[in-house]
């Protein structure tokens, strides 16, 4: 009989052992749970801000696209400008010097067929005159405005820039952050 309460008390020994180690890997096993739930949270996180940085890099380096064409086009219209300029002082020196050649063939007013003549060179030299200057101006105008298209292509390629660095360091922090959790929950498991 006391052998048998011996193996009696053996065997409930080995049951309660048995139970508690049940009940531990239990425990464990919903601790793993948790975790991995919660390292599926943190990636889902980091993808999506991943996302969201390719995004705003794709949409800035379109906007850069998009100036690159309009400092092209405003470049076109400058150098147009600059040829029509050329061509207009060019017009503007023949016409001068054809007056001084009429002022001095012509010293004596009355060999001068009329002064109708003379009245219309004046006014097509001033006709040419203004086409000049207004010719002058179209050229300021484009060459502000490629300066100003070529500020703000430098600009946004500069924060473009910025920005790429500011994601590359947030996805360092946060790739590192979870690198720290996953070996601090693992070394906790351990």
């Amino acid at each position: 009989m006391s052998r048998l309460r011996e193996d009696n008390r053996k065997i409930r020994s080995d049951y309660d052992e048995l139970q508690l180690r049940f009940d531990d890997e239990v425990y464990s096993g919903g601790a793993w749970k948790k975790e991995k739930e919660r390292m599926e949270t943190k990636i889902g996180d980091l993808s999506k801000a991943y996302e969201t940085s390719t995004i705003a890099q794709s949409d800035q380096q379109a906007q850069i696209v998009s100036l690159h064409s309009q400092v092209r086009e405003l470049r076109s219209v400058l150098n147009d400008a600059e040829a029509d300029r050329a061509m207009l002082q060019k017009a503007r020196r023949s016409l001068q010097a054809e007056l001084e050649g009429i002022k001095l063939d012509h010293v004596d007013a009355n060999k001068m067929t009329s002064d109708r003549e003379l009245q219309r060179l004046q006014l097509k030299k001033q006709d040419l005159e203004r086409s000049l200057e207004e010719q002058e101006d179209r050229v300021t105008m484009a060459f502000d405005r490629m300066k100003k298209a070529e500020a703000h292509a430098s600009e946004s390629q500069t924060e473009l820039d910025l920005v790429r660095v500011e994601n590359s360091e947030l996805d360092r922090k946060n790739v590192s952050r979870f690198i720290a959790q996953l070996e601090s929950g693992f070394i906790c498991k351990i």
